[in-house]
């Protein structure tokens, strides 16, 4: 800069003396004009050297913020692979629930149908013996205790269920307020570069003054104020936008709110319905049994409670292995379209609920939904169709280009699906795209995936 300020100066001196004549009074001229010309390079080494200063400082201080910049991006992550955790520990819950709330309602359906009950007298009266009689009401007491444990377990499982999705409720919160904390960061960042930019652009302004290029430079400090103009029209815009935002969730947030206690009362009201059934019923059959004369034989009774254990393993067994595949009834699947998103931003899960607005506001992970759905009563089978949720297994190659991760798989949403070459176009999002929040397109074989229908 010293030795362009020179040459310029050495230029000007050069110009002066060939145009000055050899008069004493013209020379004097060009000699105050030199001594002008150095008292303003002079004057402007002063203001770089101020202005530098000033630079150094905003650099330092834009350092400072990048490394604020960088904590809350980490806390980011962290705070994404939380909601994940819990997301998938309410997905088990809930599915818990469910094969649970089967077995209390069939337990209730046999006492009512069948009349299998759970009485005390009867066992008293066809005793042969008081050490029988003894070991039949220890036995009773036993199936007793285990339908109450059954039902207190039941009553825990679902106040766990809610305990975690107001943990994950709060998860979601303190992202929204890390990411408009990194928001204001940023801003920050821009604004005080934009600054830079500015203050860099005068002083290079004043410098072109002194060496005859002002005019150019004056466009470069125009041009780095309408950039500034811009970051602050973006910051301004962004701001407003990310209120929208802020209102659009807290209003999702309190609906998905309501719904979680109205699916909570709902189902505490249906198992203490069961509860209430199964106690009606063995009293009804106590006061028939001790009008009647003890007819029957240990055997006999012995039989009828072997075949009423047998049907039970069997029921569960049947029950437990069609949640595993996958398989459920047809139809009458629960639509969470009011339910607001849950899912961590920029996940696969999270794009497919903003694209699918019907499936489960905590089902788990990408690998967890195929059974999360099932168990709310949606088609899940291996047929691919447009508009159906299509879903990666733990591990499980997506089109033979990448596989999914092998802990919590993978979800994208059916575009489209072209029967002629068995080939289905899907949409998705996730951390391993240049977009995380979608969309991402993909054309691969339909065959060999799971698929959530409407």
């Amino acid at each position: 800069m010293k030795k362009s300020l020179l040459s310029a100066l050495m230029v000007c001196s050069l110009t002066l003396t060939a145009v000055a004549a050899p008069s004493l009074a013209l020379a004097d001229t060009i000699d105050d004009q030199i001594e002008q010309q150095d008292q303003k390079i002079d004057s402007l080494k002063g203001q770089q050297a101020d202005a530098q200063s000033q630079i150094d400082s905003l650099e330092a201080e834009i350092e400072t913020v990048g490394a604020k910049v960088t904590a809350l991006e980490a806390k980011q992550v962290e705070l994404g692979q939380e909601t994940e955790k819990l997301q998938d520990k309410i997905a088990t819950l809930k599915l818990r629930i469910a094969k649970r709330e089967e077995a209390i309602q069939k337990q209730a359906r046999d006492v009512q149908v069948n009349g299998q009950s759970t009485n005390f007298i009867d066992a008293v009266l066809e005793a042969d013996s008081l050490t029988d009689v003894i070991g039949r009401v220890q036995a009773m007491t036993t199936i007793v205790n285990a339908n109450n444990d059954l039902v207190e377990q039941q009553k825990q499982d679902q106040q766990d269920v809610e305990d975690k999705v107001k943990e994950n409720e709060a998860k979601i919160q303190e992202v929204a307020a890390n990411q408009a904390e990194l928001t204001e960061q940023k801003n920050a960042i821009a604004a005080k570069q934009a600054d830079l930019n500015v203050l860099k652009a005068d002083l290079a302004a004043e410098q072109a003054t002194a060496e005859k290029d002002k005019d150019a430079l004056k466009k470069k400090k125009e041009e780095a104020e309408a950039e500034k103009a811009r970051i602050l029209k973006e910051q301004q815009e962004a701001a407003a936008k990310a209120k929208a935002e802020e209102e659009a969730q807290a209003q999702a947030l309190k609906e998905a709110q309501a719904q979680a206690a109205s699916e909570a009362t709902a189902a505490a009201t249906v198992t203490e319905t069961a509860s209430s059934n199964t106690s009606s019923s063995s009293s009804a059959s106590s006061n028939t049994a001790s009008s009647e004369t003890s007819s029957s034989s240990s055997n006999t009774s012995s039989s009828n409670a072997g075949s009423s254990t047998s049907n039970d393993s069997s029921n569960s067994s049947s029950n437990d292995s069609s949640a595993s595949t996958g398989s459920t009834s047809t139809g009458g699947g629960i639509d969470h379209s009011s339910s607001g998103n849950m899912y961590a931003v920029g996940q696969c899960t999270w794009y497919v609920k903003n694209r699918a607005s019907w499936v489960g506001t905590y089902w788990g992970n990408g690998a967890q939904w195929g059974a999360s759905a099932a168990a709310e009563g949606y088609t899940v089978n291996g047929t691919p169709a447009a508009g159906s949720v299509v879903v990666f297994a733990a591990g499980q190659s997506v089109g033979g280009v990448w596989t999914a991760d092998g802990t919590y798989g993978h979800v994208a949403y059916v575009e489209s699906y072209n029967a002629s070459n068995n080939t289905i176009t899907i949409s998705q999002g996730g951390m391993g795209f240049s977009s995380p929040t979608g969309p991402n397109t993909a054309t691969l074989s339909a065959s060999g995936y799971t698929y959530i229908h409407r």
